[in-house]
């Protein structure tokens, strides 16, 4: 049973981010659970949630193109500022540096924040100067900088200015549930259901279609291998749409491709596209072999560590933030680039993960990576701005619970 807000917790987080995000509703609901208020403020409306109050300003015509983009956002902002004021928030915790990490700066600055930047909008903003800016001021405003890897932590503190102390790492884990779910999966009924053979090699495309994530080169690489592996079975997952409109349509032309794919190697590769539940992603990874996660750039990836707990033989693409998890004690491979080349020779003899490596990754899951460990820490780190009067502590002590870990340079672990 989780613990109840205590005196002493913030009685209401707001949660600034887009309301449809996994992340954002997952967050919402632990905290919710645990008897915080929690007012999910989103630019964009979004399905209801027990016991969250979910706000937007709701849809409203007016200019169209870049012009009618800008009204928007302003509208949005002056929304934002009077909802802070009227919610009086002890904590608001920030999902993200771009739109809402731009929003956040119409939050009053007497106001504590929390900012968690994700990995993908740190490498947009290190190709944009205007990106970077706003990226800047929304990690500089923030009493905390919370991210889930040490890479990233030294990256806001080298490239944005946030003092070392101000920033910690918190991994998101993986949900306990999944760890009470985890020897009931019949792999073979999940097998039957998506029509894959029972006895094929599965491998899980396991992050989404996207560029971000790579999609097109697991495609070569599955083409490259599946000719001389005829048990070779490719899962693809689409993933949830982006509320983007440019975003949604680059995910769709990529569903296209995957399409197309599907149809160039007949009952070889599957398209799962529907945006399934967190807990039938996680019977998936169960009934597969091997998992693929080849983003550009990543943190520490929640579905990574979700397909190790399931027992996947996982391959990864080699980012300083999966180097972290192996050094922590993950077991899984690094695929350097060309990626569709290393991953085609990688899947021609990849099979299941031995027994013995699988209990080495539950063991590291259940002793470190827990959701319920990780949304205490978290709660923690509310607490202590919230009870700093200028909500920006001069120094934050290491949580004792791992792997969050004070921002010291990559390497320093």
């Amino acid at each position: 049973m989780a613990d109840r807000a205590a005196v002493g917790d913030p009685r209401t987080v707001v949660l600034l981010g887009a309301g449809q995000s996994v992340h954002v509703r997952r967050w919402a609901t632990a905290l919710a659970a645990r008897g915080h208020r929690v007012v999910v403020t989103s630019w964009l409306p979004a399905d209801p949630l027990p016991d969250v109050d979910i706000r937007s300003p709701g849809t409203a015509g007016g200019v169209g193109g870049p012009a009618g983009r800008v009204w928007r956002m302003l509208r949005t902002a002056r929304w934002l500022r009077r909802e802070i004021r009227r919610i009086a928030p002890e904590v608001v915790h920030v999902h993200s540096v771009g739109r809402a990490g731009l929003l956040s700066l119409a939050v009053p600055r007497t106001t504590a924040r929390v900012v968690t930047p994700w990995g993908s909008e740190l490498r947009f903003a290190s190709r944009s100067r205007w990106r970077a800016r706003v990226a800047r001021s929304a990690l500089r405003r923030a009493a905390l900088v919370v991210p889930t890897s040490r890479s990233v932590a030294g990256e806001v503190v080298d490239r944005y200015g946030v003092p070392a102390s101000r920033a910690v790492t918190v991994s998101w884990g993986v949900d306990d549930e999944f760890l009470r779910m985890r020897d009931g999966v019949d792999r073979a009924a999940v097998r039957a259901g998506l029509g894959v053979p029972a006895d094929a090699r599965v491998v899980l495309s396991m992050r989404g279609a996207g560029q971000v994530y790579r999609t097109d080169d697991i495609l070569r690489a599955f083409a490259a291998a599946a000719p001389d592996q005829p048990d070779l079975h490719l899962v693809v997952l689409a993933g949830h749409e982006p509320a983007d409109a440019a975003a949604a349509s680059a995910r769709a032309e990529c569903l296209g491709r995957v399409r197309a794919a599907v149809a160039a190697l007949p009952g070889r590769i599957t398209l799962v596209d529907r945006t399934l539940p967190p807990a039938d992603v996680f019977r998936l990874m169960r009934a597969s072999d091997v998992a693929v996660s080849t983003p550009s750039w990543d943190q520490r990836s929640s579905a990574v560590l979700e397909a190790a707990l399931a027992g996947c033989r996982l391959l990864l693409a080699d980012l300083p933030p999966y180097r972290e998890m192996i050094a922590d004690g993950l077991v899984a491979e690094l695929l350097e680039d060309p990626l569709a080349d290393r991953l085609a020779s990688r899947l021609a003899a990849a099979g299941p993960l031995p027994l013995a490596e699988q209990q080495r990754n539950r063991s590291f899951i259940e002793d470190s990576e827990l959701w319920s460990r990780q949304v205490e820490v978290m709660r923690g780190l509310y607490r202590l701005i919230a009870e700093t009067p200028s909500g920006l502590p001069a120094a934050v002590p290491a949580p004792s619970c791992l792997p969050v870990r004070p921002a010291d340079r990559p390497g320093m672990w």
